[in-house]
């Protein structure tokens, strides 16, 4: 691929990082609107990245910027876990329903994988059949989004440490937040990772 320019380059990190944060790609406006510049401009970046082979678009889609995985070392395979079990390690065989290929500057040489989302407690923020992508860690902030392994069920919570022990909160507010004591958590709950992007199709029946 040939190289790209300083402004090419910043452009290509915000559509990267936006389709990681976001599920789905920026729209021109976005783009222009992100780097304080005219639509028209925006437009000529993208074009230039996509002559470039960084990016390709799907006609007729307002939001139709697709990432070129193409070109040696730009991508990096990531396991699917269908679901999480316990007792198990985490990446073992009988977990892992597929891989995906990543772009490398999502993955940022982390221990990462992504899960299939089969509930509705993250909705509307992540949906059922959403993938999302976890970085493997232990301990996440005040309020993140995190894998928690809840004795023998993984879940999809917001974490809360507080006084009086720990809350897992849903975005969803027909379900109950899960509350544990000190001792309960120590015992029962274990973070096995925090969300640090999610992927949703737009296309219908996929």
């Amino acid at each position: 691929m040939k190289p790209l320019t300083e402004k090419q380059q910043a452009v290509l990190d915000f559509v990267e990082e936006f389709c990681l944060r976001q599920g789905y790609p920026p729209t021109v406006r976005e783009v222009a609107a992100h780097f304080a510049i005219q639509p028209r401009a925006a437009a000529d970046h993208l074009e230039a990245l996509k002559r470039k082979g960084h990016l390709r678009r799907e006609p007729g889609l307002s939001r139709g910027l697709v990432l070129s995985l193409k070109g040696p070392g730009q991508v990096v395979e990531v396991p699917v876990l269908g679901r999480i079990a316990a007792g198990q390690p985490l990446l073992a065989e009988e977990n892992v329903e597929d891989t995906l290929p990543l772009p490398r500057a999502w993955v940022r040489g982390e221990e990462v994988f992504l899960l299939k989302v089969s509930g509705e407690s993250m909705a509307p923020l992540i949906l059922p059949d959403d993938l999302v992508m976890v970085r493997v860690q232990r301990r996440v902030e005040r309020g993140e989004i995190a894998v928690v392994l809840v004795g023998e069920e993984a879940t999809l919570k917001r974490v809360y440490q507080e006084a009086g022990g720990l809350v897992l909160k849903g975005d969803n507010p027909d379900f109950t937040p899960l509350r544990f004591s000190p001792q309960e958590a120590a015992e029962m709950v274990q973070i096995l990772g925090k969300v640090a992007g999610v992927y949703r199709s737009l296309e219908k029946g996929r």
